[in-house]
Formats: structure tokens, C-alpha cells, sequence
């Protein structure tokens, strides 16, 4: 049985540099369903996999405006992320093509000021670090 990994070893880059303080990433694979059923019968005829999605929504400490005019430029960048953190042999997940959509900024009066930024990518694969 393989031993859980550790959220605070793991690694998310933007293209080739390390998103600096981030606090927490989310991905996900979206699938919708195709399904059909014909006169008669309650159960599906046609129960397909069909048009995917994939999407990134990431949390960290801001520094300054890059990741907002990256928003409003349409910016497309990749995104792995390491969730065991760098290393040969170890897990890595690529998000292409990003198109970052959303971005929103956090300021609590006692606390570090926050932004998330979020987008969808064309694709996602799942391999190693070499």
C-alpha cells in the first residue's frame, strides 16, 4: 500500500517558474454524459462519455498584479503540478494551454492579502518528472 502525499510538498509552476507562495491548488476533469433512452424502457440506451472540460483554480499570497493582466490579456500558460514535489521519478501533472478566466482578490484587515486565479485548459496528462 503507497503512503498518502502531503500538500506541503507539493509543487505548482506556470510555465517554467514556481508560483511563489501558493497556499492551495484545485484541478478538475469535468465530463458531460450523453444518454439517451428509448420509448419503453427506463434504462439508457446510449450512456456515453462525452465533451470533457479541465479546470485549474489556484490560491496564493499576492505579490503584485501579474496574474490579473495575465486574465486580461487572455494569457495561455501551462501549469503542472507536483504533488509530491520536484523530483525524478516522482508524479507530475500538466495542464495545457491554460486560458487563465477568472481572478479575485481577498484582503482581510489581520491577514495576508490573497488572490485566486482560475482557468480551463484544452487538455491535462498525468506522468512523471524526469
Amino acid at each position: 500500500m503507497s503512503t498518502p502525499l502531503l500538500g506541503r510538498n507539493a509543487v505548482v509552476l506556470k510555465g517554467a517558474t514556481e508560483i511563489g507562495y501558493a497556499t492551495g491548488i484545485r484541478a478538475s476533469i469535468d465530463v458531460d454524459l450523453i444518454k439517451a433512452f428509448k420509448l419503453g424502457s427506463d434504462k439508457p440506451a446510449v450512456l456515453e462519455s462525452g465533451n470533457k472540460s479541465f479546470t485549474v483554480r489556484i490560491d496564493k499570497m499576492y505579490i503584485d498584479s501579474t496574474y490579473a493582466t495575465d486574465v486580461l490579456n487572455g494569457t495561455k500558460v501551462a501549469i503542472d503540478v507536483l504533488p509530491a514535489g520536484s523530483g525524478a521519478g516522482k508524479p507530475k501533472i500538466t495542464l495545457t494551454n491554460v486560458v487563465l478566466t477568472g481572478w479575485d482578490l481577498t484582503i482581510d484587515q489581520d491577514g495576508v492579502i490573497m488572490e485566486s486565479v482560475e482557468g480551463e485548459a484544452d487538455g491535462i496528462t498525468f506522468g512523471t518528472q524526469s
